[in-house]
């Protein structure tokens, strides 16, 4: 009796290992996708020198291929600076600093989704900032 109540405790031991390193890899793939979109949405903005129409439409397209989340996106304030516009496609954020009068940078937020079951969801923001661009038109 002994030998099967210790093989019990042992596959509870195992089970839970499993589950926590199957958790570890989830929430760094996630992670991995939300770094990577905030990456591309950077590279475009810096491409095209702010977040204007043509950015706005690359990135869009952009996301489409990634398979980033379709859901309109809720900003708020981050320290003192309000975002330049909310995404009514995608779940991301992009907000304007003014360095001085010749240079400005953009920020952009993602979110790590996280969906379990019987566990509410949650996101959490990754947050970037473009180099300094110079301000041709000041």
């Amino acid at each position: 009796m002994r030998e099967s109540l210790g093989s019990v405790f042992l596959y509870n031991i195992i089970i839970v290992f499993v589950l926590i390193i199957f958790a570890f890899l989830a929430a760094t793939l996630a992670y991995s996708k939300a770094f990577r979109v905030n990456s591309r949405i950077l590279t475009t903005i810096e491409k095209y020198e702010g977040y204007n129409s043509q950015s706005i439409e690359e990135i869009n397209q952009i996301l489409g291929t990634l398979g980033y989340r379709h859901e309109a996106s809720r900003c708020g304030k981050r320290g003192n600076t309000d975002p330049v516009t909310a995404s009514n496609e995608y779940d991301y954020c992009v907000y304007f600093h003014r360095i001085d009068k010749d240079h400005y940078s953009y920020g952009v937020t993602t979110y790590i989704s996280m969906e379990f079951p019987l566990i509410r969801n949650f996101k959490l923001p990754v947050y970037t900032e473009t180099e300094r661009i110079f301000d041709f038109h000041a």
